[in-house]
């Protein structure tokens, strides 16, 4: 949520920001709330008056009612303006309802470096790292999946419905093993691990501004809670309500959570097998600083999402999404994205941001500096990194012309295998006495001609 103070003081730079969102709706709400904020302020003024006035003419009455002179007029006066104030009070309160609701409803600002852009075809490259296998007809991760007998859409799709999947044997293990890597390497950084929740209230939901924007992206049970769509829901709401000391900061903290996402609309050819999923598994980095600590924690969380591909040795580029592109909540945003050998481009794996004091102002998390002023921290979110995307990564990455993978360096010590092999296809009953038959024959005929 922004400054009231920021639109009401500097209602064109916010303006100007908002327009390189491409959006012309928000431009209108922005302009909708500015009238509403100056009827409140309004009515706002004519309570304060009429509470003045009120003090004002109680004092009158007690002095004419020393001098012994009438009090009628003012008894009158001072009847009418109760009515008056209720009134002006209950249209304050109807406007103060309205703006609240108009002021979750508006982004945050977007920062300088955020490139101008449309969409997505307009977000900037900063850099690439590794080298492309060079692999002959590379098999997706979803053909891959099902010749290993490691994937099973079909098995989730009865089980649940399209958009989950079943992980077996080799690639099962390999899930909770790239999920434990990723714990370990963000504890060893000095990230505090948290098992948190993976419900929450809309009140929690309201805090990361996942609410009232993104309701329809969410399951909600019929309690009124939310499954959460990410870790940074819980893990950003850890301080909420309260006033850190300056000393206390930064805050880090990593965790796995499974993670839940209606995604409607949003599944196709463009992307197969599990690159979109309703349910899927992550690990999350959340930071909670000083504005002055904000791009040193946004430059370590995305070294820190970078070097675990590096260990991995997946092959990605980091990009800064465009102003058409970027988030609601975030003021700047680095995506990360592996490489699909089969696809031939890269796909987002992971996505690094600051949300500035957008979300802190919605949570009412301050801290309190040296001088002993109370401000709003700044909080930045990563993921450090994403189950299935990471699965297709290495799946499709480090696929052998025999149809196996090749499993991670890193990973052997959690895996306890160091390559997924095909299956052998067990034999029946009867094809193994020929084969046994045949084979001691040909050991006869062997025996004959030494002889």
């Amino acid at each position: 949520m922004l400054d009231i103070k920021l639109i009401r003081e500097n209602p064109k730079l916010v303006k100007n920001n908002y327009a390189l969102r491409g959006d012309s709706e928000i431009i209108k709400q922005l302009e909708h709330l500015i009238k509403i904020d100056e009827e409140w302020r309004k009515f706002k003024q004519e309570a304060d008056d009429l509470r003045h006035e009120r003090n004002k003419v109680s004092q009158e009455i007690n002095k004419a009612k020393k001098e012994n002179q009438r009090i009628d007029v003012l008894i009158a006066r001072a009847k009418e303006i109760p009515k008056k104030i209720e009134h002006a009070e209950k249209r304050e309160k109807q406007l103060e309802h309205e703006i609240r609701n108009l002021m979750l409803n508006l982004p945050n600002l977007i920062d300088k470096r955020v490139p101008k852009g449309k969409d997505e075809k307009d977000n900037k490259e900063i850099r690439k790292w590794g080298k492309k296998p060079k692999i002959a007809n590379p098999l997706s991760h979803e053909e891959l999946g099902e010749k290993l007998k490691i994937l099973d859409l079909k098995t989730a799709a009865q089980l649940t419905g399209s958009g989950f999947y079943v992980f077996k044997n080799e690639l099962a293990i390999l899930t909770r093993a790239l999920i434990n890597f990723f714990l370990d390497f963000h504890r060893k950084k000095g990230r505090t691990e948290i098992w948190s929740p993976i419900l929450a209230n809309s009140d929690t939901a309201i805090g990361t501004a996942h609410l009232p924007k993104f309701d329809g992206d969410m399951f909600k049970t019929r309690e009124g809670f939310y499954l959460i769509p990410t870790a940074e829901m819980t893990l950003t709401n850890l301080h909420k309500k309260q006033i850190l000391k300056e000393e206390e900061l930064p805050k880090r903290y990593c965790a796995y959570t499974p993670c839940f996402r209606t995604e409607a609309g949003k599944h196709g050819s463009e992307t197969p097998g599990i690159y979109r999923v309703h349910q899927f598994d992550k690990v999350e980095m959340v930071t909670i600083c000083t504005p002055e600590d904000n791009e040193r924690e946004l430059k370590s969380m995305l070294s820190d999402a970078e070097e675990l591909l590096k260990k991995l040795n997946v092959p990605y580029r980091v990009i800064i999404l465009c102003s058409g592109d970027n988030g609601f909540k975030e003021a700047l945003t680095y995506d990360i994205e592996t490489w699909s050998p089969y696809l031939k481009r890269y796909m987002e794996t992971s996505s690094v941001s600051t949300c500035t004091d957008f979300q802190a102002r919605r949570m009412n998390t301050r801290y309190q500096d040296k001088k002993g002023q109370l401000k709003f921290v700044y909080t930045l979110n990563g993921s450090g990194l994403a189950i299935p995307r990471l699965l297709i990564a290495i799946l499709e990455n480090f696929q052998t012309k025999e149809g196996n993978i090749k499993i991670p360096k890193v990973l052997w010590k959690y895996t306890g295998f160091r390559e997924i092999k095909q299956k052998k296809q067990k034999q029946s009953a009867k094809t193994q006495k020929r084969k046994s038959g045949k084979e001691k024959v040909k050991k006869r005929k062997k025996t004959k001609k030494k002889k």
